[in-house]
Formats: C-alpha cells, sequence, structure tokens
C-alpha cells in the first residue's frame, strides 16, 4: 500500500468558514488544518451542490476563496480544491460535500496561536 505523502501535519480543528466558488457562497466548518490547506466539510441542498459541481467541472483546478474569524481577526484565503467527496445521506434533500482546499503558505498554526 503506497504511503500517503504531507508536506505538513494535519490538526484537528473546527471552525466556520464561509467558502466563495464561482459566485456563490457557501457556509461550512473546516475539519482539520495544515501549513498548506484545510479540509472543509458543509450540508449543501443539492440545488447549491448543481452549483459547486458545474464550477468543478469546467476547469482542472478549482479557485476557492475562504473566509474566516479566529481570535476577533478576519482571514479571507484564496485556494484550489484538490479533492472533494459528495454524500448524499439517503435523502433528496441534502448532501455533504467535503473538500480540501490548498492554501500556499497557509501557516494557519500563527493564526491559531499554537
Amino acid at each position: 500500500m503506497e504511503q500517503e505523502k504531507r508536506n505538513s501535519e494535519r490538526i484537528p480543528f473546527e471552525i466556520p468558514v464561509t467558502f466563495d466558488i464561482g459566485r456563490n457562497t457557501f457556509f461550512g466548518t473546516t475539519s482539520n488544518l495544515a501549513d498548506d490547506g484545510m479540509m472543509i466539510e458543509s450540508s449543501l441542498a443539492q440545488a447549491n451542490i448543481r452549483k459547486i459541481l458545474k464550477t468543478l467541472l469546467k476547469a482542472d483546478e478549482c479557485q476557492v476563496e475562504v473566509n474566516y474569524s479566529v481570535k476577533g481577526r478576519l482571514f479571507s484565503r484564496p485556494g484550489k480544491i484538490r479533492h472533494y467527496h459528495l454524500d448524499f445521506l439517503g435523502s433528496s434533500s441534502a448532501c455533504r460535500f467535503s473538500f480540501g482546499v490548498w492554501i500556499p503558505k497557509l501557516k494557519m498554526r500563527y493564526e491559531k496561536g499554537l
């Protein structure tokens, strides 16, 4: 089995975020952070999943803007979606959208005060 190669350690950490894909803004929560990105999870209506997929499937790399607040300071970070997963949760109303965002030089440990 091939061993996964990571540039930095993943730290479990949850903060609310908004993320912009195309001209649409969505809400989610981080599940982990690293020096070069973050994993974000969101529960979305299927209509919103269609909007995201339209943008994801148009290009090799999908740009995303992630916005969040740490200790009262607002941050906005441009990144690229590197991988994603959809889980339809057995219903026709909501889907779970999880995705990894590569954000060069993120250095979240400084923003978190680690």
